[in-house]
């Protein structure tokens, strides 16, 4: 039976300012989502009471009704389903604050660009968040044996507030893997605050993660709410968690210990209600053994160890979850592929996946992006994160004169007509820098605008 393609999001935008919602509106309707709008905040609670949207973006500030009010009628009054992104200016981060508490599921603050958005959503219609399922563990693909026992797990974990710690290779789906945890819990109408601690600035890690007091260092121009704060009877999620400092692992401990958060430049610690998650892709305990994280700690964030194991381990699932991903992002980017060759099924099988599922999710959105056929063949894939030597065999299957070089620079010659000769979105897309871009573009003999001009 032909699987039916899972429907788009569906988002309403209540913003009185034309611009934002105009460009939010193009913005997400352009990656496949169907888009209401309305600059009127008492007809946006009568659309949004129809409680048929996956997604709400709310402007915080309102005439006729606040962004606040509003969100309180939408979760307490109406009870809808749909998740409700805020949208808010820097000034009015403390009362994005308060509408995470009030049931919001995140905030953008403006100005935010395209991606920032889509991303947002996707979060938002993500995990927990499709209503026609209703099962958060529906988005963990497969089912080999592993993926079996990894759902059950999760299922007996969500159902506790012990601190868990998820290990695993880059790119398992660990962040996947703690936004499920927060889904089956008692807290999923609660804020998810997830933090990449390792994209952190060294000296601000204690005020993003605990807060601080205005004036309590150069440039604190006012009173700033931490991830803990923010995750207030929610989860925070602490990915990369091995990159933090020893002093911020102290307070951190602390944090954990006394369930209460040190903010900078304040004497008296605040209370929180948080569920910890934490995850690496380091060996902690080797971290311990060569001084580099606390003992104590680990012990404190390792009540619960989960380990997400490498997609080459269980290969049986590498095939559900490519065509999950295709089904996605044939309908994102209006492609005309519609299946995998039987070759490219082989080919996928075989290869390491360095990558793991991040570098599949990838593959198989280049594919969607430059292949113009609706049978994905080898010659259409082109892997990245590995050697020469180590990568699958990309040729022809029915010619085989195809030799990789010819692969690689057709690919690149796809990418650049996409983005119209731009460098810089096309190298970012294929996974390299510009000059390494440039390189291969001289060294294939390939012709740009550049070199029209």
């Amino acid at each position: 039976m032909k699987k039916t393609p899972k429907r788009s999001p569906r988002v309403l935008i209540i913003d009185d300012e034309d611009t934002i919602r105009d460009g939010c509106s193009q913005t997400l309707t352009r990656s496949g989502c169907t888009v209401e709008t309305s600059g009127d905040a008492l007809e946006g609670l009568r659309l949004a009471s129809r409680d048929v949207y996956d997604v709400v973006l709310l402007d915080i500030r309102m005439p006729k009704v606040e962004g606040l009010e509003l969100l309180r009628r939408l979760k307490q009054e109406s009870g809808i389903r749909g998740r409700i992104i805020v949208i808010t200016g820097y000034g009015t981060i403390p009362l994005s604050v308060e509408a995470m508490r009030l049931g919001a599921f995140n905030f953008l603050t403006k100005p935010f660009d395209g991606a920032a958005l889509r991303r947002a959503v996707e979060e938002a219609a993500g995990p927990g968040g499709d209503q026609e399922s209703g099962q958060p563990l529906a988005m963990l693909i497969g089912g080999s044996d592993y993926m079996q026992e990894l759902r059950e797990t999760l299922r007996k974990i969500a159902q506790t507030d012990s601190t868990v710690l998820i290990t695993g290779e880059s790119g398992t789906g660990k962040e996947l893997v703690a936004r499920t945890l927060h889904s089956l819990s008692r807290r999923s109408s609660r804020p998810f605050v997830a933090v990449d601690c390792s994209s952190l600035v060294e000296n601000l890690m204690e005020s993003e993660l605990f807060g601080h007091l205005k004036g309590a260092f150069s440039g604190a121009t006012e009173r700033r709410e931490g991830r803990f704060q923010m995750a207030h009877e929610g989860s925070i999620f602490l990915d990369e968690i091995g990159n933090l400092s020893l002093q911020v692992q102290t307070k951190l401990l602390r944090a954990l210990q006394e369930r209460e958060v040190p903010r900078v430049g304040s004497s008296t610690p605040e209370k929180v209600d948080v569920r910890v998650i934490t995850a690496t892709n380091r060996d902690i305990r080797a971290e311990v053994d060569a001084g580099r994280f606390r003992e104590d700690l680990f012990y404190r964030i390792s009540v619960i160890p989960v380990e997400i194991r490498p997609l080459r381990e269980h290969r049986a699932d590498i095939l559900p979850i490519a065509q999950h991903y295709l089904e996605i992002f044939r309908i994102r980017h209006a492609s005309t592929v519609r299946q995998l060759s039987e070759e490219v099924k082989k080919s996928l099988l075989a290869y390491n996946w360095p990558g793991n599922i991040r570098e599949l999710k990838n593959t198989i959105e280049r594919l969607c992006v430059l292949c113009d056929h609706e049978t994905v063949q080898p010659a259409d894939i082109l892997y990245y994160g590995q050697s020469r030597d180590s990568r699958a065999p990309v040729v022809d299957a029915f010619s085989g004169r195809m030799t990789l070089v010819d692969v690689e620079k057709e690919h690149i010659e796809k990418a650049l007509r996409h983005f119209h000769g731009q460098i810089n979105k096309t190298a970012q897309f294929l996974g390299i820098d510009r000059k390494t871009l440039r390189l291969r573009i001289r060294s294939y003999g390939i012709r740009t605008d550049e070199d029209e001009r």
